[in-house]
């Protein structure tokens, strides 16, 4: 495979903020470059690059410019690979592949970490006791069956530890049953019921999930109550993260109806069809600039702006060109409820009236399993008013500190 070399020389702009072609990435084969990131709420930040470096991904894939430059600080060579080049660069260069999927994860996990704003087990302690620490905070918050998948996964990993199986068989009696899904093949389905935990926090990952059809809700415990991440449908891949780098996992799936998966065991990840590792890449890209969007949302200052902002953003990461369709409607698959957990807002009457004017909208419908979206375009008109009031109630703050 022959991949293009475009040369730069020092202080040239490979390309500019919301300026880049989405059908093409970039690779550095020599030299350095500087990326530098500008957004109005998160701030401005740089970084710089050498060879091996990887760029321009996220937007080729996900056809969406972001608020980036990436400029040559040296005389600098530059590989150059179109989107529709992707399969081919699996085939003959797989090396490369794995580094974007893995470089990918490890994004992830850190916007994963820095859009819950916690870590609430000491480093000091091993994993050992962490895995019983969360196990506690899983009875906490009243999830008696995460508890008991975690803990009849441990008996798995560790049946030569006598301590550890006394303790987790102390505890197991008194939880709601749970069952560890486990099967000693590469590639497989299998369907599950609703309400099935398929994995915890800490637990050791051996397979990834691509879902066939039905619903994955993703958790995260936070302080004294857990959060809900997302709500994953048919075709959207989970339980990658923490597969790619052999890490144990930081974050938990439940079903939230009957589903059908395709379970993937790491050690498969390299035998999988072209295609279907180009549909990996493209999906990490839409949850890596996803989180992005989510981290935006956290600091806005006002409930509405966040609702507003969350939803234009899953409209993005879903329909290629918003513009072209914004007399059209949408279908968010996830109730107002939900919607309410993934910015982590515990709505009662008292707090009605920080979302009234959401709730008031005529362009909106609520129903007990979805919102749906009359006019794409108006849903886009309303974020752009409340990101504006609260991008200027954003900056009187920071100017007041």
């Amino acid at each position: 495979m022959k991949v293009p070399i475009k040369k730069y020389i020092n202080n040239a702009f490979i390309y500019l903020s919301g300026k880049v072609l989405p059908k093409e990435f970039y690779i550095v084969k020599s030299g350095k470059v500087k990326i530098i990131r500008t957004n109005p709420i998160l701030g401005e930040s740089e970084d710089i690059r050498g060879a091996g470096y990887i760029f321009g991904i996220i937007q080729c894939l996900t056809g969406i410019p972001e608020e980036e430059s990436v400029k040559a600080i040296t005389d600098c060579e530059i590989f150059i690979i179109t989107k529709e080049r992707i399969e081919e660069l699996f085939i003959n260069k797989k090396q490369v592949i794995l580094k974007i999927l893995s470089e990918y994860s490890e994004i992830l996990r850190k916007l994963d970490a820095d859009l819950i704003n916690y870590n609430s087990f000491s480093a000091s302690i091993n994993r050992k006791e962490k895995i019983f620490d969360v196990v506690k905070k899983y009875i906490h918050v009243n999830q008696q069956k995460k508890a008991a998948h975690l803990l009849n996964s441990i008996i798995n990993e560790f049946p030569d530890d006598p301590d550890i199986q006394k303790k987790a068989e102390s505890i197991l009696p008194k939880l709601e049953r749970a069952q560890v899904l486990y099967k000693k093949e590469i590639i497989y389905e299998q369907k599950i019921p609703s309400d099935t935990v398929i994995f915890t926090e800490f637990e050791l990952a051996n397979y990834f999930y691509i879902i066939k059809k039905g619903k994955i809700k993703i958790t995260k415990l936070r302080h004294d109550k857990e959060i809900l991440l997302a709500i994953l449908g048919d075709g959207d891949i989970f339980g990658e993260m923490a597969v790619l780098n052999d890490k144990h996992r930081n974050a938990a799936a439940c079903s939230v109806e009957d589903t059908e998966l395709m379970v993937i065991d790491k050690k498969g990840i390299d035998k999988l069809p072209p295609p279907l590792f180009k549909k990996l890449l493209e999906f990490l890209s839409k949850r890596i600039w996803l989180v992005q969007q989510q981290l935006i949302c956290c600091k806005l200052p006002s409930v509405t702006a966040k609702i507003y902002y969350l939803l234009t953003s899953k409209v993005k990461q879903v329909i290629h060109n918003p513009e072209e369709e914004f007399s059209n409607s949408f279908i968010f698959k996830f109730p107002v409820k939900e919607l309410y957990q993934m910015i982590d807002f515990d709505y009662d009457e008292r707090r009605k009236e920080e979302v009234s004017d959401f709730l008031n909208d005529k362009n909106i419908g609520f129903y007990w399993d979805s919102i749906k979206v009359k006019n794409i375009g108006n849903l886009f008109d309303k974020n752009s008013y409340y990101f504006s009031r609260a991008l200027i109630a954003f900056n009187s703050t920071l100017n007041n500190i």
